[in-house]
């Protein structure tokens, strides 16, 4: 209804004018076939077999008695390619001289850094978790937290973007989660894969 349109727009303007609204980037659930935003109510959760990938991720200037790697887990294999850290827990002993250096980041090269933060369980998987702020709600709050960039790679229609490397530019994220695996596999940096529900 034309009025009810108009009478949103103008309190969405005279609230923009008093500065009590703002417009910025945040996560909202997107429908890739509808290309529509769902709110969190209109999301219908299920619980599906699956997989959790657990990868290597080197560390950019290993000093002595540092690992290689630290080895993180993820569901959503895809979604490395925009990863901007990775977080341990910060009482977690096992990591706390690593905390504020530098992973390399497979497949793509960037240089990422290791973050402390409360949210990661350190008794889940190996207590290190990658941090993709544009594709995961709670990755998105610890990026607000440590001011990580937000790097967007999927298109509209859920393919691969230009953010990626040339490989994985226009693939499905179907495809693009197969190659990454086997990309990693190839590499040597595939640690292990669990199944998860």
């Amino acid at each position: 209804d034309e009025g009810l349109s108009d009478a949103v727009r103008k309190v969405f303007v005279d609230l923009h004018e008093e500065g009590l609204i703002y417009r910025g980037k945040r996560l909202v659930n997107w429908d890739p076939v509808l290309l529509t935003a769902l709110s969190d109510l209109e999301v219908l959760s299920e619980e599906e077999n699956g997989h959790l990938w657990h990868f290597r991720y080197p560390l950019s200037e290993p000093r002595d008695g540092d690992p290689e790697y630290l080895v993180v887990a993820t569901t959503r294999p895809e979604t490395m390619l925009g990863d901007t850290a990775v977080a341990v827990h910060p009482e977690d002993e096992r990591f706390a001289a690593l905390v504020g250096r530098q992973i390399t980041l497979p497949l793509v090269g960037r240089q990422i850094p290791i973050v402390a933060d409360s949210y990661v369980d350190p008794e889940f998987g190996s207590g290190c978790v990658k941090i993709t702020p544009a594709h995961d709600h709670n990755d998105y709050e610890i990026g607000q937290r440590h001011d990580l960039p937000m790097i967007n790679i999927l298109t509209d229609d859920a393919h691969i973007n230009e953010n990626a490397p040339e490989g994985y530019v226009g693939l499905t994220r179907e495809d693009a989660r197969k190659k990454v695996v086997a990309d990693f596999d190839a590499a040597g940096l595939l640690d292990h894969i669990d199944d998860h529900r």
